[in-house]
């Protein structure tokens, strides 16, 4: 790739570096283990209800996709989701969650909160902004972002706080851990293979050919950390 390709693929890159370290420096976020064993639940119970949207925003995003490459990532993604003969994504959720102390009535009983339910629509909004529009640019943009690398580093900074109940052999993380890790949060200039967020960031490095395309995915980048920022806010006290 020449120099004057790469550029708009390393500016985004910057950006991403940029918000990204907004949401981590968010109280909540920056320090999780500094939470009370109620709040952290509290944290983590509405933020279920962000899983629980993945697989609908994918699909929204595949139905929006026409390249191949992409296609067959974002299908194999979903897929991954609901392993066959296995306990599915969710399903590892409520059993993380209950090693963590929650009742299973707990869990089924929250609802989504106002500021919640207001960043899953924003999300769903976005993804369909997108997706109408037909700019496959930001529809890859969303599903690596919001889908892969918010989540990878959301999950790592949970993880200070997550990892002393959790042992390897006795009584593993079956979803905090292993999404912290499959997800990745790998750069655009060097995606690989090897997470999530790489193998959709192959295929949106290939559409970043102008200043101009990067700036969409960052404008749609700084939304997603905004909207998330407001959900976190709601944890804060007063």
């Amino acid at each position: 790739m020449t120099t004057a390709a790469l550029a708009p693929i390393l500016e985004a890159d910057r950006m991403e570096k940029r918000l990204l370290s907004r949401l981590i420096d968010h109280r909540v976020l920056q320090h999780p283990d500094a939470l009370s064993d109620e709040r952290l639940m509290d944290v983590l119970l509405q933020r279920r209800f962000i899983s629980m949207i993945f697989t609908p925003v994918y699909d929204m995003g595949i139905d929006a996709l026409s390249t191949q490459a992409a296609l067959d990532v974002a299908r194999e993604i979903v897929r991954e989701e609901y392993p066959a003969g296995k306990p599915s994504h969710r399903e590892d959720l409520i059993r993380d969650l209950v090693a963590l102390g929650a009742t299973k009535h707990q869990i089924l009983a929250c609802r989504p909160t106002p500021s919640t339910t207001s960043m899953l629509v924003e999300t769903l909004e976005l993804m369909g902004e997108a997706a109408a529009g037909g700019d496959e640019v930001r529809v890859l943009g969303m599903l690596r972002f919001w889908g892969e690398v918010v989540v990878a580093v959301e999950y790592g900074q949970f993880w200070k706080a997550l990892a002393p109940h959790f042992s390897t052999e006795e009584r593993p993380s079956r979803f905090y851990q292993t999404h912290h890790r499959h997800d990745g949060c790998e750069p655009l200039a060097t995606a690989s293979a090897k997470t999530h967020s790489g193998r959709l960031g192959v295929c949106l490095r290939e559409l970043l050919i102008t200043p101009n395309t990067a700036d969409a995915v960052s404008q749609l980048e700084a939304r997603i950390v905004e909207s998330r920022l407001r959900f976190y806010d709601q944890f804060l006290d007063s």
